[in-house]
């Protein structure tokens, strides 16, 4: 009947050190999850200050005004795609490094 017991401790010892990992594991991936959350968070802020500027504001309706709804979305479609190209460029170029 010890040598039950002693193996049952075994395996209890061994099933408590592998939750201990698996905690430390799951805590370091919700760590960086959490970072890169806090960042994107902060990414955000930054756009809706800059988007909700004053100044923006009246830029877009400016540019809507003299150019016309159609053309300015056109131009607001353009400046889109522009923008995610340079971005996997420079993405692709970081990557190269």
């Amino acid at each position: 009947m010890s040598d039950r017991r002693a193996e049952l401790a075994e395996r209890r010892a061994a099933l408590l050190l592998s939750a201990a990992v698996q905690r430390r594991e799951v805590a370091r991936q919700f760590d960086a999850l959490e970072t890169r959350l806090h960042l994107t968070d902060h990414y955000l802020a930054v756009g809706r200050r800059i988007v909700l500027h004053p100044l923006v504001i009246a830029s877009t309706v400016l540019v809507i005004a003299l150019l016309g709804r159609g053309r300015a979305f056109r131009l607001l479609g353009r400046t889109v795609l522009l923008t995610r190209g340079l971005r996997g460029l420079l993405q692709a170029a970081r990557g190269r490094i």
